[in-house]
């Protein structure tokens, strides 16, 4: 066997090797599991030609233990040296994470904080081998790994040699590495990009060679190019050994002198004018850091400023989070628009104006998306609410959307984003007013379950205790959107809630979690909460609403005495809004943030209001974005502007092939439906005119849609259609003249109005189904009261009562009739987690239920097989499942579970199957990446500041 044979699935000694990881010119590399220790480890095997001769041999296990004796967070651990028949290994800790290649390929050029962010713990962790006499002589992007927490870790020290060690004979220059382009012949040891010139020339390596290495790496992280460029390898050494590289300053202006003039003594050609090892580095990166920390003592940060001639100064709110930002112009990620200011800059700087505005980008944790983000009072540490993205996380089994949300905290005077313990499910959460503690809600982990009230104090080091639970009810999940309708502190003892219909202030001690008080709220008619947003005062706070009126769809922020339960308009027209220090009013309209002056007195705006700047991420077209306010006016955001305006149809064949659709991008926002032969199409759109929810309906071959249901004051939505494209129901949602829900029935060729099928004035009905005799159809019902989501059915003639299908005390939702409708599929969540069941229908309703998921599940589908028999879909994780099901006579049969290889992501927002399997999705748009970072600007909204 040879070493270019894939040994996955054989032993070696005492270990499994189960994948092939990669090859290298020093071995390759295989996820093995350590049979006598029961771990996994990631096992080297070391090339014959190095194993056979004597005196390499001896010098890999020298380094092997020397690099045993390393500890460091930062280094990898060798674990053993060891032989075994004809192979020679090293095991190791097995890391997982993204390269820094891969990190440098999505980000770009970085900014200074990043650089800081990424570069300190690279240092750190050379500096830790030089100190030992140990040189890793292959640094570059490649052999380091940033793992899911941001963590960073150096690998492969297998070119490694004890710096102090003799010369190597010609003997031994055997050992080559591969490089990008080519292997070079000689005395070479590393990759040609990262050499230094005395290593491109084959002459002794040491500490100062690493040092080179690091400068190369750091060059890229700040410019996105490589310093010595060339077509080919000797274009490339030529550069090492004779050119010197380009300033960052001309690819990168935002980033300081002082990072260039480090990164410029670490490529040196002369390794006696270099930084001497990894520890010189690392201090001087750590030096800058504290120094970018503190501009006003940092003279060469003004001296800087006076040679560019800009009026932005560089700074940062925290040990390594460094502020690029703006006087009067651009921040990082943010537009400062100031917009009817004076831009006259005074000649002469006076101790009582307050500081220029500041922004700085704070990175989220690695592989979660933030959903929320919220400072502190004293704006020394930011909350965020976070979501595991898929590609981290590859687990298919109880995984579901709800347990991959997590807290995460992180200190502005720290380097660390912190994982919360205990915070997985996380639905929202607030900081107290005094900044002690912090408190959220956490989903519960069944359905019929109350959500779980956690405390954390930010005092100690101990995790979230419970201090009591909320009925689901109160929290106002809004699952379409991922949504809480979430709680605010009125004071450091009382949390504030807001249910829904019945419309009640419910209070709750932030201490013991016991509900205080129940107040009913004044609303004037129309308005429906949305979401709870800040306090006012100890009685008092924000509440955005939401309604229809001849404009469109509307959302209007009230003012809600706890107290009293009394109300008032704040502002119109705005889903979100904050008064902030100064009384001065911030609200976010679309993805664009304005302020306006307010009365205390009155509670009402005073004078006119001004946009301050764009660019807030807003997930819809139809809503706002979000932000947050410190006490001393800093305030949070997450960016990314508009989000959902541009997405696509694709379709999903059977085999995984993912079919573009030749429909021009709209914002489909909710749903999406097909017919049987896949071959027409209702999807849900936000109009551009008034923000409401349309219907667009049309064929998919040849591919045209046009508008079929659109009104004014009205959302129609969740649209199904029947088998054979004939017909149609929706749901409709309005407040005018009165709140009221309705589901509808209309036929496709026909210009007549649709008919009202059913309504509730409390609740919500979704439409689910039409039977494929075309006489009845399948709808749910849900009541906050009791918080249940009932199954019924309603036959189309005029004046047909519903008829509950689902039983007990379960809430049943994504029904589905089998193609012959002698069956039907649904989730419901009688054993605590939504799982699919299937019972067989008739003029009794229900009976036979049975299970026909493996725990938790949703999305059910029928297909037909090409035998004609009926096959059952559902998803678990994003993972598509199938079951055969046979019927005869009153008896039906569910075949195997079986996976079928397809999969929903987190870019598909939308789907549905026709009776052939296949996939019809609604695509996120190019611009809808995770956030993964949060802009924090200082110095803004500030007492006095305009």
């Amino acid at each position: 066997m040879t070493e270019h044979d894939d040994r996955s699935g054989s032993e070696l000694g005492g270990y499994q090797l189960k994948r092939l990881i990669g090859r290298g010119g020093m071995g390759v590399v295989y996820e093995a599991h350590d049979n006598r220790l029961g771990r996994t480890v990631a096992l080297k095997i070391l090339p014959p030609e190095v194993v056979q001769d004597v005196e390499r041999r001896a010098r890999f296990e020298r380094e092997a233990k020397a690099l045993a004796a390393l500890k460091h967070s930062g280094i990898v651990t060798i674990y053993s040296f060891e032989t075994v028949g004809a192979d020679t290994f090293f095991t190791m800790d097995l890391v997982e994470g993204r390269t820094l290649t891969e990190v440098m390929r999505e980000e770009g050029a970085m900014s200074v904080a990043r650089i800081l962010e990424l570069g300190i713990p690279i240092a750190d962790a050379l500096a830790a081998a030089h100190r030992r006499g140990i040189a890793h002589r292959d640094v570059k992007p490649d052999n380091i790994i940033i793992g899911p927490r941001g963590e960073v870790t150096i690998l492969d020290f297998g070119l490694a040699k004890l710096s102090n060690a003799v010369v190597e004979s010609a003997h031994n220059d055997a050992d080559l590495t591969a490089s990008i382009d080519a292997t070079i012949e000689g005395r070479i040891l590393g990759t040609i990009h990262y050499m230094a010139p005395e290593q491109a020339q084959g002459a002794e390596t040491n500490p100062t060679t690493d040092v080179f290495a690091l400068g190369v790496v750091l060059y890229e992280m700040a410019t996105g190019l490589t310093p010595f460029p060339g077509d080919n390898t000797v274009s490339k050494l030529s550069s090492i050994l004779k050119d010197e590289p380009v300033s960052i300053h001309e690819h990168n202006a935002s980033l300081p002198r002082e990072l260039e003039r480090l990164i410029r003594r670490c490529l040196a050609k002369d390794p006696d004018r270099r930084w001497q090892n990894a520890v010189d580095v690392r201090n001087e990166l750590e030096l800058l850091r504290d120094e970018l920390a503190n501009p006003r003592k940092t003279p060469t940060s003004n001296q800087q400023d006076a040679e560019g001639g800009r009026s932005g100064q560089m700074f940062i709110v925290s040990a390594v989070l460094v502020i690029l930002a703006v006087v009067f112009g651009f921040g990082v990620g943010v537009l400062l628009m100031n917009l009817g200011e004076s831009t006259v800059t005074p000649t002469t700087v006076v101790e009582s104006q307050p500081a220029a505005p500041r922004c700085v980008s704070v990175t989220g944790p690695a592989g979660y998306e933030i959903l929320e983000a919220e400072i502190d009072p004293d704006a020394s540490r930011i909350a965020m609410v976070t979501r595991k993205m898929k590609a981290v996380d590859q687990s298919e089994s109880e995984y579901e959307k709800e347990d991959r949300r997590f807290l995460f905290m992180r200190d502005l005077n720290d380097f660390e984003t912190r994982l919360i313990p205990g915070s997985q499910r996380i639905a929202a959460g607030n900081f107290s007013p005094d900044g002690s503690s912090y408190i959220f809600v956490k989903f519960p982990t069944e359905a019929n379950l109350p959500a779980k009230l956690m405390r954390l104090s930010l005092d100690t080091d101990l995790p979230p205790v419970q201090i009591g639970t909320v009925p689901y009810g109160i929290l106002g999940y809004e699952e379409l959107f991922d949504t809480l309708r979430g709680f605010v502190w009125l004071n450091d003892n009382t949390l504030a809630f807001v249910t829904d219909d019945p419309y009640q202030v419910v209070t709750v001690n932030a201490k013991t979690g016991d509900e205080e008080n129940r107040i009913p709220i004044e609303f004037q008619g129309m308005w429906q909460p949305t979401s709870v947003l800040s306090p006012l005062d100890e009685e008092r706070f924000l509440l955005a609403t939401n309604y229809y009126d001849e404009r469109g769809y509307m959302q209007d922020v009230l003012w809600v005495d706890a107290t009293t339960g009394e109300t008032g308009v704040l502002i119109e027209g705005s889903p979100n809004a904050m008064v902030v220090p100064g009384n001065r009013l911030l609200f976010s309209k679309g993805e664009t943030l304005y302020q306006a002056g307010y009365d205390p007195s009155t509670r009402a705006v005073a004078g006119e209001a001004a946009p301050v700047f764009t660019d807030l991420r807003t997930t819809n077209s139809w809503d706002g974005g979000d932000f947050h306010v410190a006490a001393d006016g800093t305030l949070v955001h997450l960016p990314g502007g508009l989000q959902g305006g541009r997405r696509t149809l694709v379709r999903v064949d059977t085999d995984g092939e993912v079919v573009p659709l030749k429909i021009a991008p709209r914002a489909f926002e909710e749903a999406i439906t097909v017919s049987a032969d896949g071959e027409q199409v209702i999807v849900t759109n936000t109009n551009d005119d008034n923000a409401m929810w349309d219907l667009w309906s049309g064929t998919l071959e040849p591919p045209r849609i046009r508008r079929l249901v659109s009104y004014p004051s009205r959302d129609v939505n969740s649209a199904v259609l029947s088998a054979d494209g004939s017909c149609a129901i929706a749901r409709q949602a309005t407040t005018q003249p009165k709140r009221q829900i309705d589901v509808l029935f209309f036929p496709l060729n026909d210009v007549s109005e649709p008919r009202v099928l059913h309504s509730v004035a409390v609740g919500d009905l979704i439409p689910l189904d039409i039977h494929p005799d075309k006489d009845r159809i399948l709808m749910s019902r849900y009541n906050a009261t009791d918080e249940l989501s009932v199954l019924y059915e309603v036959g189309l003639e005029s004046g047909a009562e519903p008829v509950e299908l689902s039983r007990g005390s379960t809430r049943a939702s994504m029904a589905r009739w089998s193609p012959d409708g002698r069956l039907l599929g649904f989730t419901s969540d009688e054993s605590g987690v939504p799982e699919i069941h299937v019972g067989l229908y008739g003029s009794n309703g229900l009976t036979r239920v049975v299970p026909a998921s493996d725990g938790r599940a949703e999305n059910v589908a029928w297909s037909v097989g090409d035998d004609g028999g009926m096959r059952l879909h559902y998803f678990a994780n994003g993972v598509e499942h199938r079951r055969d099901v046979i019927l005869d006579g009153d008896r039906f049969t569910l075949g195997p579970i079986m996976k079928t290889g397809r999969t929903i992501g987190d870019d598909v927002t939308y789907y549905a199957l026709d009776r052939q399997g296949r996939i019809f999705a609604v695509q996120k748009g190019a611009n809808e990446v995770p956030a993964t970072r949060v802009e924090v600007i200082s110095g803004r909204f500030t007492e006095g500041s305009s």
